[in-house]
């Protein structure tokens, strides 16, 4: 989608002194009106007066300046500041809470700035001045005198700062007066440089390699951007205060790792912490943010994640209760994938879900019971991964959603599961389908007989690192036959390659196997139903209504069957 921002430097007098000045408005204003580019966002600066001015095209059909007209956004940022001379690229600007974001084009670098939303001097003045001061708001309020939450005591600031500035100002209006309450709030925090890029929907994964270091994170639309601040070594301990009391796990020198989930404002984040001795240049942080709307399957087809025939083969797998794996390097989009694929099942389902990390979702409406187990690196863990997914044998599940396979005791536990009969879903590490055969055979003691029962392995990757596309790179169904009545691996069957598209079924792979053991030739008029279905916007809005459907007669394969003929 083709997206511009302008930029427009105003004159010292505005319009009285412009030579773009026209009877109905402003000529530069015109052109951006004017303009093809389906979403433009036009950014007006008054650098003497401090002033940064912009709007969204779409929003705002008119030639006619903020001092003229409502329905513009103001931020003052400071006479003449710096920064005014630098936005000559600026890639995309927009609102997060009580901050103005805005990327531009830096070297070969994507930058980002943000901006507290203040609107006058006077309310700029301000907010620097309490921020010095939040201090004694804080000790007088007496808030630490019981355990509460980052987000609660960021809350309980707010309000207490709020109604300072009331005394102070009573003519500031109460939306304002919130808005620079919870800028000054968030400031103070240990987190507080943090926050605007946290409370950020588009952010994805946020990174400090070591004290000093300038923060860097993942944008879903814009790839890798660079910031202009870090942490230095004095923030270090406030940091891991605060994150061992919010995690109430071990942080030091015998346990120098852990992940943790934290709610902050809002945003589900997942916490992976590591201090020295284990990280010798000191605290290393990688934050990852779930989306407040998780993606679906629709929104990984439009965003070309996946193509409509992955999403077929991928929603007959799941309607099928196949047992898949996800697997990928980092932040290739595994746990994305397996959460859209989580939320096409039928509401009626019983789902046991069993993480370190919780990164499923709350499905409305849906069966779900969630356990949370201790992460790989708590070494004083009670509950651990493996005892859990064995545990699952006596909870009845129709489906096991298992978030991320790491250790050999995981795998072990895993194939268990699936030999006593139980359905999984879960994710594992690895560049390939091969690459990860090879690491449950050779490295985590995976017997063939087990291997041949995994149905699924879907590989996902990062073409280019630091940027955003992601994609499906392959799809494999296992191939396997009974020998004196055992089971047999006889290997993987590539059955969709992004190059190449989807490729033929093997005989004895996973999906014409389950085909005869139902009693009928082929899935394959099944693949071509759910295609169909795909293409009806009842069900391409809402997928979990097509996976019922399937369900609606019996089986998927009957009602496809039935339905395709």
């Amino acid at each position: 989608m083709d997206s511009e921002t302008r930029l427009i430097r105003c004159s010292v007098g505005r319009c009285e002194a412009c030579p773009e000045r026209m009877d109905v408005g402003c000529r530069k204003l015109g052109q951006s009106e004017n303009s093809s580019t389906e979403n433009i966002r036009t950014v007006l600066i008054e650098a003497e007066r401090g002033l940064l001015h912009f709007n969204e095209h779409k929003e705002l059909q008119q030639t006619y300046p903020p001092w003229y007209v409502d329905g513009w956004e103001t931020v003052f940022i400071g006479i003449n500041c710096p920064l005014f001379r630098d936005l000559g690229d600026i890639l995309e600007i927009y609102k997060v809470g009580p901050y103005l974001t805005l990327f531009k084009k830096s070297r070969n670098q994507i930058q980002h700035h943000s901006i507290p939303i203040v609107r006058t001097s006077l309310e700029y003045s301000l907010v620097e001045e309490l921020s010095d001061t939040t201090t004694q708001f804080e000790n007088s309020s007496g808030m630490f005198s019981v355990r509460k939450g980052i987000t609660q005591r960021l809350e309980m600031i707010t309000d207490i700062i709020s109604k300072h500035i009331l005394k102070l100002i009573p003519e500031i209006n109460q939306t304002t007066r919130t808005t620079l309450s919870e800028i000054i709030a968030q400031r103070r925090s240990v987190f507080g440089s943090l926050i605007p890029i946290l409370l950020d929907d588009l952010v994805e994964e946020l990174y400090l390699d070591y004290p000093g270091a300038n923060v860097y994170f993942d944008h879903q639309k814009l790839g890798r951007c660079d910031t202009n601040f870090t942490f230095i070594e004095s923030d270090v301990p406030k940091i891991i205060t605060l994150i061992r009391a919010e995690s109430n796990l071990h942080l030091d020198r015998s346990n120098p790792s852990l992940k943790m989930d934290l709610q902050v404002l809002g945003a589900s984040l997942r916490f992976s912490v590591s201090i020295p001795p284990l990280s010798p240049d000191g605290l290393h942080l990688e934050i990852r943010r779930a989306r407040n709307r998780p993606f679906s399957i629709t929104d990984l087809i439009d965003n070309n994640t996946i193509t409509p025939e992955v999403a077929a083969i991928l929603l007959l797998s799941v309607t099928c209760r196949f047992n898949i794996t996800i697997t990928g390097g980092p932040g290739t989009g595994k746990t994305t994938l397996l959460n859209a694929l989580d939320m096409t099942t039928p509401r009626w389902w019983r789902k046991i879900y069993i993480e370190d990390a919780v990164e499923s979702r709350n499905q409305k409406n849906h069966h779900q019971v969630r356990f949370r187990v201790d992460p790989v690196d708590e070494q004083l863990g009670k509950s651990d991964k493996s005892s859990e997914i064995i545990k699952s044998l006596h909870r009845s599940p129709d489906y096991l959603i298992l978030g991320e396979i790491q250790t050999a005791e995981h795998s072990n536990a895993l194939f268990q599961a699936i030999a006593a009969g139980l359905r999984s879903l879960q994710t594992c590490h690895s560049d390939s389908s091969s690459s990860l055969i090879s690491r449950w055979k050779l490295s985590h003691g995976i017997q063939d007989s087990n291997l041949a029962m995994m149905d699924l392995i879907v590989t996902l990757e990062r073409p280019k690192p630091g940027e955003s596309k992601r994609r499906v790179k392959e799809i494999v169904e296992t191939r396997r036959k009974k020998v004196d009545g055992l089971l047999q691996f006889s290997g993987l069957n590539v059955v969709y390659d992004f190059k190449e598209g989807q490729r033929d079924w093997a005989h004895d792979g996973a999906f014409l196997i389950y085909a005869r053991d139902y009693g009928i030739e082929s899935h394959e008029p099944a693949l071509r139903n759910i295609m169909d279905m795909m293409t009806n916007e009842q069900y391409r809005s809402d997928l979990d209504i097509l996976s019922a459907r399937l369900w609606s007669n019996g089986h998927p394969l009957d009602v496809i069957g039935n339905e395709s003929q």
